[in-house]
């Protein structure tokens, strides 16, 4: 561990159940408003396909919905620990494929054959203009594409900002691996999340309905702070001018009540580390720091997050 060209996801030695408990999880409102936009402009709900899928937790969730859900992975291990969690669920309604998302030839469907394609927590890692046009090719008319990402997790209540310097200075070590950045993926991935996905493009020839909601926008998305990376945050906004766009402040969307032994777990595994002893050698003092700030050991303090969640209907 430690190169860039390293997954930190690979190995059989991984948790992906812990994975699960330390992420943030949509909860059914979220879905439903996904599920909204999908209905009020003609969408079906016979077959969607989860991009990015990873331990199939958002096809799991898809699928209580939809007849049948498709999950893809570019990872041949993450595909088969999906398969695993998704087969004994109902082997019935979920088949997996090893695929990466803007490899949509190999998707295993045929062009305009899919309701509904959900995109997870990856958008920033794909290219992102090939990814758009192959799910425009993969969507029947008036399917839906869902694409959402949150960023850095934020106390709620503002008496704890002692608690987000330290949260942010420890997410800010985690990523000393991968530098530098400039240059890489991760640079273009960086540049999106400041931009709240506003940078994602989706070209009038294909689209309609174009939403996109963000929540807690005026917390930041990137998990660094400006001066972590070397290299300029600019972009260029992709909105378009008939495109629906929504600010939204709540502290209470998809809070979580954690614990310092939480926020550790949302580490450890946002960015593990094969090296336990190095890891601890890192962050065990700042999390003591952590730990005395929120309030000791079983202190529970509110999380929220700033989340951008991108809705397209295909023409």
């Amino acid at each position: 561990m430690g190169s860039q060209g390293d997954n930190f996801f690979e190995g059989a030695g991984f948790d992906w159940e812990s994975y699960i408990v330390h992420r943030p999880a949509p909860d059914a409102q979220f879905y439903q408003l996904i599920y909204d936009h999908h209905r009020t402009n003609g969408g079906e709900f016979n077959l969607a396909h989860d991009i990015g899928t990873g331990p199939g937790n958002i096809a799991e969730q898809v699928g209580k919905a939809f007849k049948r859900v498709h999950a893809s992975e570019p990872s041949a291990y993450h595909t088969s620990v999906a398969e695993h969690r998704l087969k004994a669920i109902d082997p019935d309604k979920f088949t997996t494929q090893q695929c990466g998302g803007e490899d949509i030839s190999a998707a295993g469907h045929k062009s305009g054959s899919v309701d509904l394609i959900t995109v997870a927590q990856c958008i920033p890692l794909m290219k992102v203009d090939q990814a758009i046009s192959g799910f425009a090719k993969l969507l029947k008319p008036n399917g839906t594409v869902a694409i959402w990402f949150y960023g850095r997790p934020a106390f709620a209540d503002p008496s704890q900002q002692r608690s987000q310097l330290i949260i942010n200075q420890i997410l800010s070590k985690a990523w000393d691996r991968v530098r530098p950045m400039k240059g890489t993926g991760f640079e273009a991935a960086k540049i999106m999340l400041c931009a709240f996905l506003d940078n994602v493009s989706f070209p009038e020839a294909d689209w309609k309905q174009v939403r996109r909601v963000k929540w807690n926008h005026d917390k930041p998305m990137m998990f660094l702070e400006d001066d972590d990376v070397d290299f300029e945050i600019k972009w260029d906004s992709q909105v378009r001018k008939d495109e629906s766009e929504e600010k939204i402040i709540d502290r209470d969307f998809w809070a979580i009540d954690a614990d310092v032994a939480w926020m550790r777990g949302f580490v450890d595994y946002a960015l593990p580390w094969e090296n336990k002893d190095e890891e601890k050698a890192q962050f065990d003092g700042l999390f003591r720091e952590l730990e005395l700030s929120m309030g000791g050991k079983e202190k529970k303090q509110r999380i929220t997050w700033p989340v951008a969640l991108l809705l397209a209907t295909k023409k």
